[in-house]
């Protein structure tokens, strides 16, 4: 029996920036069955308040939420920090470095706010979008940084050919490095050893739940990890082929049109998915 459902946020759960009544309802009746729905994502917690409101669990005990790809978990409650493995600063330094001579778009992420550096209209129309809280950066300098809690850096640009291959001239240089892709135009920079996959291994040991009793949902390169991880790795229809290939079932449905409410029906609710 599954006891915890891991889910993805940006093209899996959300539609618009929000929760969908259909797949709202089915994490409900999920949850009367006694099955924890626990959020996956890149994004920051400060980014999801309103997300947690529509499915109920913010700022209540024993909700969590898994941010940052794994470098943060959050109790609801109080917004509690239970685990917290962010990037080191002289290393998000070289990071930075590296990325000023690129054609990139730059964002770092600290606990408390997203700076953007090489300001890309998209990207600040997005974080907008996301209520996300954020500073653009005129001069390309992140000593201001220094002594802050860093979660991790991204490189952002809309073709996924560069950011892979970029990648692989910069695993070459930097070792201590973990790599993924999310939402088709970013390639985000963690410490070593950060992953949604790990961060479910973590979640699942404080909680006292098997890895074979979690579903795990998501879309991208960083839900890998994760859907590999939990004893039903899922991804939506619209996944990349070799995501498909590494997971347990891949949906009928687009994060659109119900692939969450698919998989609880599917695999929680024993119901057959009907066309929305």
């Amino acid at each position: 029996m599954y006891k915890l459902i891991l889910s993805d946020l940006d093209e899996t759960l959300l539609v618009n920036h929000h929760v969908p009544d259909f797949n709202r309802n089915a994490i409900s009746r999920a949850r009367k069955k006694g099955v924890k729905f626990a959020v996956a994502t890149g994004r920051a917690f400060n980014m999801i308040p309103e997300i947690l409101e529509e499915l109920g669990t913010y700022n209540q005990e024993d909700e969590y939420s898994i941010c940052f790809n794994g470098a943060l978990i959050v109790e609801h409650k109080d917004q509690n920090i239970i685990y917290f493995n962010g990037l080191d600063y002289d290393l998000c330094s070289k990071l930075f470095e590296y990325g000023r001579s690129l054609d990139v778009c730059v964002l770092i992420f600290t606990l408390d706010c997203c700076y953007i550096f090489h300001a890309d209209s998209d990207e600040v129309e997005r974080k907008t979008a996301q209520k996300a809280p954020f500073k653009i950066i005129e001069n390309y300098d992140m000593s201001f940084l220094k002594g802050d809690q860093i979660a991790k850096i991204l490189f952002m640009k809309r073709d996924m050919d560069f950011l892979m291959k970029l990648k692989n001239r910069m695993e070459t240089v930097f070792e201590n490095v973990s790599f993924a892709f999310s939402s088709n135009r970013y390639i985000e920079m963690n410490a070593k050893g950060v992953n949604k996959g790990v961060g479910l291994h973590w979640l699942c040991h404080y909680l006292g739940i098997k890895e074979s009793e979690t579903i795990a949902i998501g879309d991208n390169y960083n839900d890998v990890s994760m859907i590999k991880e939990a004893g039903l790795g899922c991804c939506v229809r619209s996944s990349r082929d070799d995501v498909k290939a590494i997971s347990d079932y891949v949906c009928r449905h687009d994060y659109g049109d119900g692939a969450v409410k698919e998989v609880i029906e599917k695999f929680i609710l024993q119901e057959t998915t009907n066309e929305l």
